[in-house]
């Protein structure tokens, strides 16, 4: 039988390796959301990008990964950079036990657009870490960012300072809109701020990805705050917006 037509605003889903409890429990949340369309479960990265591919051929494009940090032949992080090397319009969300994870933080760098503590995940944080995810969000725990940034400092992949001086070949504008993608606001809202336009504004966004070398917007928030532009530099505490969604959860978002 032929496939119905997805709507146009129907977001396609697909899930890398989950086992059996958490896959049904995760399709049974998704399949509730009328925008949402769960688009199947591969073994790993490499089947990914086949699924992928075949569903772009056929017109009914992946929009959002879901994928654990360790999973199958090709690991979260493995997995996420696989895709997000081929295909870096696909938002991809890593599912968590652990905060403290280091796969998490690698998935940082390897371009993941967002990540979700499965523990303390309801229906509601999935499906709007979802949507937004899409459009250029990020959602964290206020504990998993603070990890994050202390785990780049520890590990030496930039010193405050580095960060800090990166910052600076950055103009004017582009620290106004970092440090306002820092503090959680979306494009229309940093837009609204600055009285520039919605369409400059994610032209700044992409400028400053690429001057900072992040891999996604979730890692320039981090350097954002780690740099001291959004909020408090790391001295043990962090400034951040809240989710309105769900208490401890930092929206970094572009909606």
């Amino acid at each position: 039988m032929e496939a119905k037509e997805r709507q146009p605003e129907t977001l396609g889903v697909l899930l890398i390796d989950f086992n059996p409890v958490v896959r049904e429990g995760l399709q049974a949340i998704l399949t509730k959301d009328a925008g949402i369309e769960v688009m199947g479960d591969v073994p790993d990265g490499y089947e990914a990008l086949q699924h992928i591919k075949r569903a772009s051929d056929r017109g009914r494009p992946v929009n959002v990964v879901l994928t654990e940090t360790r999973n199958g032949v090709v690991d979260g992080v493995q997995a996420t950079r696989l895709i997000k090397d081929e295909f870096p319009e696909i938002a991809v969300l890593v599912l968590t036990e652990n905060l403290n994870d280091s796969y998490v933080i690698d998935a940082i760098h390897a371009g993941a657009g967002g990540y979700i503590f499965l523990k303390d995940m309801s229906p509601e944080v999935l499906t709007q870490s979802i949507h937004r995810v899409v459009e250029g969000s990020a959602q964290m725990t206020t504990i998993l960012l603070r990890t994050a940034v202390e785990n780049l400092i520890q590990n030496g992949r930039k010193t405050l300072a580095e960060r800090t001086a990166e910052a600076a070949h950055l103009t004017e504008r582009e620290v106004a809109v970092l440090g306002l993608m820092g503090n959680g606001d979306s494009n229309k809202i940093i837009a609204a701020a600055l009285g520039i336009t919605l369409d400059n504004t994610k032209k700044h966004v992409r400028n400053i990805i690429d001057k900072l070398q992040a891999r996604s917007r979730t890692h320039a928030a981090i350097i954002a705050a780690q740099s001291g532009i959004a909020g408090k530099p790391i001295d043990g505490t962090i400034s951040v917006v809240e989710a309105q969604s769900e208490p401890g959860l930092v929206a970094c978002g572009s909606g």
